[in-house]
């Protein structure tokens, strides 16, 4: 919506057609009007129209340098949401080789429990290992067929006895 807007600057009455509210316009003219006749009042030699030219160079100056600093600032929220991005991209990197090492960590334990059964498994029950003539007597002994009920009923103990190690 267009709305007409009347302002009196240095004596003068504007009718102005914005979009702006009204109320800001009268804002901006009751500055622009200030900042002219601060000008004027502090050397009364410079007319209205210098006073005007004064206030419009230094606005155009106030308005470039606050571009500028608009610019340097976008400049640097990209760098900062490039480094984020890739920050993002080095964490998501970071936690799937996590993921990878605890499954490497697992196999590993896995590995090592499996170790300790089979080195378990090659130990007499007083914890001391068997050496390899008795190992192969007595695997000899449960393999070969029994000769009398008596011989099979200790061949059945030793081997229920070394199955329960297990």
């Amino acid at each position: 919506m267009i709305n007409r807007v009347k302002v009196v600057l240095c004596g003068r009455e504007y009718v102005l057609q914005t979009e702006d509210a009204p109320s800001y316009v009268y804002q901006l003219a009751k500055n622009l009007e200030k900042r002219i006749s601060d000008i004027t009042e502090e050397n009364p030699r410079v007319s209205a129209h210098s006073a005007v030219m004064m206030v419009a160079l230094s606005t155009m100056d106030e308005l470039t340098k606050a571009n500028n600093s608009v610019e340097v600032i976008r400049s640097q929220v990209k760098e900062y949401v490039d480094e984020a991005g890739k920050a993002r991209l080095e964490r998501d990197a970071a936690l799937r080789e996590i993921d990878v090492l605890k499954a490497k960590i697992e196999q590993l334990e896995n590995l090592n429990k499996l170790k300790s059964l089979k080195d378990s498994i090659g130990e007499e029950p007083h914890g001391k290992k068997k050496h390899a003539p008795a190992a192969q007597a007595e695997e000899q002994a449960a393999e070969a067929p029994a000769e009398t009920p008596a011989a099979e009923a200790e061949d059945e103990t030793q081997l229920t006895f070394t199955a329960s190690e297990q």
